[in-house]
């Protein structure tokens, strides 16, 4: 009688396929919370800017995302200033700062600039725009005044809500006022600003000089940005094809300041802003 021997199986090892799906399905979910954490970053409100303004500043009516928005209504120091929209840099946050590309308007005024803004800071560069002067009586320009004006600026730098740096060239044309040889066009005007320091206690200067039109003129400009006070002198002379109402105001000048040696009249003039 033969005896029977029953082999016994072994258990066979789980499929790697099974394997692979578990461990697929525990890496999916780090990347679905990634994928998430990314959407809701990249739909953040344009409301989360505010947060980087200095004080002085007001930003209203807000549309878009944090990343590329609008501000129909600028407030500054309680004056409204135009509008902006700004395209935000990602890098820039991971310094703590925001970085962003901006395009202003207010009425005839147009520039764009690169800003850098930190919680107390403001830095824009290559500042370039243009518009009309009387569009300017915002930022302290005279009322009555009227013309073209063009800036390219290398550096803005506001600390505090002071304006701390300015460094550039503003040109202008085609300048008049009512209140000045009856509303004549007075010429073209360029003035570069030299580099002030980076506080806001810093002397501002910059030369002024004509680009052309009835009047000759060679000034320099120094103004104290923690006091707000400024001071131009220099020497201006009318040009023989200069209008009669311009020449007669140069004229009149001279007769209380008289003139130097070359036939130019002194002028110096203290303004604040």
């Amino acid at each position: 009688m033969r005896t029977s021997r029953s082999r016994r199986r072994r258990p066979e090892p789980a499929p790697a396929a099974g394997r692979g799906a578990r461990r697929a399905y525990w890496l999916l979910i780090p990347l679905a919370l990634l994928v998430t954490a990314a959407v809701v970053i990249v739909a953040l409100p344009a409301t989360i800017v505010r947060r980087f303004v200095p004080p002085t500043v007001r930003l209203d009516e807000l549309s878009g995302t944090l990343w590329h928005g609008t501000a129909q209504r600028i407030v500054l120091d309680g004056r409204a200033v135009g509008a902006v929209e700004w395209r935000l840099q990602p890098l820039g946050l991971l310094r703590g700062q925001a970085e962003l590309e901006l395009r202003w308007v207010d009425r005839s005024l147009t520039s764009v600039a690169t800003v850098d803004l930190a919680p107390t800071r403001l830095v824009a560069h290559a500042v370039r725009g243009d518009g009309r002067i009387e569009d300017l009586a915002s930022f302290g320009v005279a009322p009555g005044w009227r013309g073209e004006a063009r800036w390219d600026l290398e550096t803005i730098a506001v600390t505090g809500g002071r304006l701390a740096a300015l460094r550039g060239t503003i040109a202008v044309a085609q300048l008049a006022s009512a209140a000045v040889a009856g509303g004549a066009d007075l010429g073209a005007y360029r003035a570069r600003i030299g580099a002030a320091g980076d506080d806001p206690g810093s002397v501002l200067h910059a030369t002024i000089e004509d680009a052309g039109g009835p009047l000759r003129l060679n000034a320099h400009l120094s103004a104290n940005l923690l006091a707000r006070h400024g001071l131009v002198s220099g020497t201006i002379a009318a040009r023989p094809d200069a209008a009669p109402a311009v020449a007669a105001a140069v004229q009149q000048l001279a007769a209380m300041r008289g003139r130097d040696a070359a036939g130019n009249v002194p002028v110096s003039l203290d303004f604040n802003f």
